[in-house]
């Protein structure tokens, strides 16, 4: 079965990268005993602490103009990131997480026995460029996740992001994500180093083959985003081995529900 990644929590249900979205995955995991990577996006905060966040800028999750990192993270905490989704959010539907929350939810999860990890985007372009991966790199290596077998992958769109990556975190997993064009790695062939490429859907219903010529290639292919039963099945018949997802109960339903053959 493909490795199954929550995209920004479980947003499906509730604001993406809250306190709640994140918690309710976890929870979901554990009822399941399923495995699932939490995916989150990092910023930094006016304060030089990192911030799960997508955007540069409050606009869409918060109706505010204002960019997280002219903001301290205490001042982040009194926004409401969930009424834009949510009628009359709850308290934790409406807090936005530091990174280091994250890691210790994880960390607490994992040490109950909850199969979760983390798979965590640095965002690019932003107003310190690579300063967001030193930072990365730091808080990870002062918990002990730099080392092989660490529940962490790191993964960008950026080319420059994933070799700072792999020069300080040279142990860790990194994934190229792709939006646009799947030019110049068509051929299935990645970055030294790297070894999982991260399409988007529209870009696999284009060119379906290229799930097969990467694997030829020895990588993997972690699509995103994944929602519709349709687009699940597809996936699954081409061969890719991770689905991000904001459904992740849904994936895994369909992923284990046998395909009827049609009558002839």
């Amino acid at each position: 079965m493909p490795a199954i990644f929550a995209h920004r929590g479980l947003s499906s249900r509730f604001p993406e990268m809250t306190r709640a979205a994140y918690q309710a995955a976890i929870e979901w995991a554990a009822a399941t005993g399923s495995e699932l990577g939490l995916e989150c996006d990092v910023h930094f905060a006016a304060d030089d602490q990192l911030v799960c966040l997508h955007d540069l800028t409050l606009h869409r999750t918060a109706a505010i103009p204002s960019r997280a990192i002219d903001l301290t993270v205490a001042q982040l905490k009194q926004i409401d990131f969930g009424s834009w989704l949510q009628v009359d959010p709850a308290e934790d539907q409406r807090e936005l997480i530091t990174l280091a929350e994250l890691l210790s939810m994880t960390m607490a999860a994992r040490a109950n026995g909850v199969a979760v990890s983390l798979v965590i985007e640095t965002k690019h372009p932003n107003p310190r460029s690579l300063d967001i991966e030193d930072r990365l790199a730091e808080m990870l290596t002062e918990i002990g996740w730099d080392a092989a077998g660490s529940p962490v992958r790191v993964i960008s769109f950026s080319l420059a992001a994933l070799e700072r990556l792999g020069q300080l975190l040279p142990a860790l997993p990194r994934s190229l994500l792709v939006e646009f064009d799947l030019e110049p790695w068509r051929d299935g062939r990645l970055p030294e180093g790297v070894h999982v490429v991260g399409p988007e859907l529209e870009l696999l219903r284009a060119d379906p083959g290229f799930v097969a010529r990467a694997r030829a290639q020895g990588n993997e292919v972690h699509v995103w985003t994944v929602n519709h039963p349709d687009d699940i099945r597809f996936c699954q018949d081409l061969g890719v081995t991770g689905l991000t997802t904001d459904y992740p109960d849904l994936v895994t339903e369909v992923l284990a529900t046998p395909v009827l053959a049609e009558a002839s």
